[in-house]
This record gives structure tokens, sequence and C-alpha cells, in this order.
């Protein structure tokens, strides 16, 4: 599985350990039957605040930053001859992931890792806006499994 990062390099989480994390979980949501297909890529974008925030009011029509956005993969973005499909794109806002992980009293590479996760599961469909709290009781139960509870 290719795990593409863009954007600012992460003290103390290094693209290595990036990609082998997103791996990991996604191998997890794997065994738990969470998966239907299984996947090749996933992009992960780490911008500033104002870029955030230009994504949100562009794309979910909010004046204001926010921690993660995700951009799933549709069908077209597969290649028919492969027996995997894209994920999409995580794009995570460090600034945010900053103060989130302070305010959490936690290392911000955690931080990154929750919302990864986070991110992961509104690439295959999950909406905790709609939802009655599945996506949030499943969040839960895949941080214990990669080791975040």
């Amino acid at each position: 599985m290719n795990v593409e990062i863009s954007g600012a390099a992460i003290p103390r989480f290094s693209r290595r350990e990036i990609t082998a994390w997103t791996r990991r979980a996604l191998r997890t949501l794997e065994r738990g039957g969470h998966l239907h297909a299984s996947i090749g890529e996933v992009a992960i974008a780490f911008v500033d605040d104002a870029a955030m925030a230009e994504l949100n009011r562009t794309f979910r029509r909010k004046n204001r930053t926010t921690d993660v956005l995700t951009f799933p993969a549709d069908e077209s973005d597969a290649d028919p001859e492969s027996k995997s499909r894209p994920l999409g794109e995580i794009v995570i806002s460090l600034d945010q992931a900053k103060r989130q992980a302070r305010d959490e009293r936690h290392s911000l590479p955690t931080e990154l890792r929750y919302l990864i996760l986070h991110g992961i599961l509104h690439a295959l469909g999950h909406d905790h806006e709609t939802d009655q709290g599945e996506m949030n009781a499943l969040e839960l139960e895949l941080r214990a499994k990669v080791g975040l509870a």
C-alpha cells in the first residue's frame, strides 16, 4: 500500500512512522471486517490553519479552520485492472492538531494518529455528524486495537 505524505515535517513523527502507522490502522480495519476492498493508496497532507480554513470554506461552507478534512476517492479514481482501490486524501491542520494535543495533554504524534484514524473512517463513508454514534464507537474500538486507548 502506498501512503503519500505532503506538507511540513512533523517533529518526532517521521514520514516512515506515519506510513507504518497508517498501514497498521488499515490492516486493523481489514481484519475487523470494516474494509470491503484492499486499499492501494492513501494521501495525507499536513497544512496550516489558513489553508485548512480555505478548504473548509470551499468544501463545507464553514468559515473557520478544523482539525481534519477527508476527501474520499470515488470509483473513477480506481484502476479497473487492480484489485485494490484508492482511499482518498486526508488533510490535517498541524496548527489545530498542536492545540488539541496541548489541550488533551498528549503528544503531537498521538494527536495525529487520532486524526489519521478519524480521516480514514470518514473516507470509508462514516459520518459522526449524521449517524447515531456508530462512528465514534467504532473509532474508540479501533483506538484500543491499535494502542491509542
